[in-house]
C-alpha cells in the first residue's frame, strides 16, 4: 500500500478519536461560555480568587517584576536564557538540541507524511527530565504568578519541530488559547529563526481588543480562529499597517506571551525548520481546566517529575489532584488549534 494512503489514514483515525474523546469537554465549554454562566458565576469567582491571594504573592525581584510590567502593557515580553540565568539552562538546551535531531530524523518516517509539525513524547520526556524539570524553576514561577495573580499551575511543555512547507493550519492560524481567563506560554528557541522559519507572532494590544470583539460578533463560538488574510481584510484602514509583531530570534531566545488574552500564531516556515518549546501556565482554579493537562506525560510521570522537585514547588506539578466536582472528571480535550 502506498506510504503516503497509510499516513493519511492513520491521522485520519487519530483525529476521530480526538475528536470522540473531546465531545463532553467541547460541550462543557460551550455552556460554561454562555453569557449568563460566565458572567453570573465564573467571572465573579475568578476576580474572588485574585482578591483572596492577594496577600499571599511572592515578591519579584526587579528584572523580574520588568517581565512582568511587560506582559500587563502589551501580553509579551522578551528574554534569553543567559539573561534569566535559570540554573542548568546548559543541560537544558543541549538536551533540546537533542530532540530537535530526533524530530528531524522522526519526520522522514513515512507515518509522519505530510504533518506540519512533530511533537515531543513521553518517553523522550522522561530521558531528558531537565527539559521539564526547567519550566518548573522558581524564577519563571514567580513571574508567572505575579502576572497571573494567582498561584501558578504548571501544564507542562510542547516541543514542536515545525516543517517549511507554508501551510496555514493549526497553531499558525491567529487563535487564542481555552485554559483560562489569563495564561503564560514561554517560548524558547532551540534554533536560530528568522522571517523565513516560522516565528512567533502577537497581535498588538489595540488591535486585539478590536478582534476579540469583531471575532467573537461574528460567530457562536468563543476563540474561533482565522487566516492572516481574513483579519488583514476585516482590519479598519488605521489598523492594516502594523497590526501585529513578529519575533524572530537567536537561539535562546525566550518569550513570554498570555496565549489566552491575546491572538498570536507562528508563521508559517517556508524556508528552514523551526524547533521551539512552548511551556504553558495557568492558575490552580482555571476557567476551562478540561483543555489543560495536555502534557504528554501521564499523571504518574508528573508525580515522579513532582516528587524531584523541591517540596514547596510540586503542588504546581500536581495541582489536578486537587479539582473537584465536574472540572475533575470531565476528560481532557485532545484537539489542538
Amino acid at each position: 500500500m502506498n506510504k503516503k494512503i497509510i499516513s493519511q489514514a492513520y491521522q485520519t483515525i487519530e483525529k476521530l478519536w480526538q475528536r470522540a474523546v473531546s465531545a463532553p469537554s467541547d460541550i462543557a465549554l460551550f455552556i460554561s461560555n454562555l453569557d449568563v454562566i460566565e458572567q453570573k458565576v465564573l467571572y465573579p469567582r475568578y476576580q474572588r480568587f485574585i482578591r483572596e491571594y492577594q496577600p499571599l504573592l511572592n515578591f519579584p525581584t526587579t528584572d523580574e517584576q520588568k517581565i512582568v510590567q511587560e506582559l500587563e502593557k502589551y501580553g509579551v515580553a522578551i528574554s534569553s536564557l543567559e539573561d534569566l540565568a535559570i540554573p542548568d539552562s546548559d543541560r537544558f538546551f543541549l538536551a533540546a538540541e537533542t530532540i530537535s535531531k530526533e524530530l528531524k530524523s522522526d519526520a522522514q518516517n513515512p507515518l509522519y507524511m505530510g504533518r506540519h509539525t512533530l511533537n515531543i513524547n513521553s518517553e523522550q520526556i522522561m530521558r531528558y527530565p531537565e527539559l521539564f524539570l526547567w519550566g518548573a524553576d522558581a524564577k519563571l514561577l514567580r513571574i508567572i504568578e505575579n502576572y497571573l495573580k494567582l498561584p501558578v499551575a504548571y501544564d507542562g511543555l510542547s516541543y514542536y519541530y515545525s516543517l517549511p512547507d507554508g501551510r496555514e493550519t493549526g497553531p499558525r492560524k491567529w487563535h487564542r488559547d481555552k485554559e483560562d481567563w489569563q495564561m503564560i506560554k514561554v517560548g524558547v528557541y532551540i534554533n536560530d529563526v528568522n522571517e523565513d522559519g516560522g516565528p512567533f507572532e502577537c497581535v498588538n494590544p489595540d488591535v486585539n481588543e478590536f478582534l476579540c470583539k469583531t471575532l467573537n460578533a461574528k460567530s457562536v463560538r468563543r476563540f474561533k480562529t482565522a487566516f492572516h488574510q481574513e483579519i488583514q481584510e476585516m482590519l479598519p484602514e488605521h489598523m492594516q499597517g502594523n497590526w501585529h509583531k513578529t519575533y524572530t530570534g537567536k537561539a535562546g531566545t525566550v518569550i513570554f506571551v498570555d496565549t489566552a488574552r491575546y491572538y498570536h500564531r507562528g508563521k508559517p516556515p517556508t524556508k528552514f525548520d523551526r524547533s521551539a518549546i512552548f511551556f504553558g501556565y495557568c492558575s490552580r482554579k482555571p476557567r476551562h481546566p478540561f483543555f489543560c493537562g495536555r502534557s504528554p506525560l501521564s499523571d504518574e510521570e508528573l508525580r515522579y517529575m513532582a516528587s524531584i522537585l523541591p517540596e514547596d514547588i510540586r503542588d504546581c506539578v500536581t495541582w489536578r489532584d486537587r479539582l473537584t466536582g465536574l472540572a475533575k472528571w470531565i476528560p481532557k480535550n485532545r484537539l489542538r488549534v
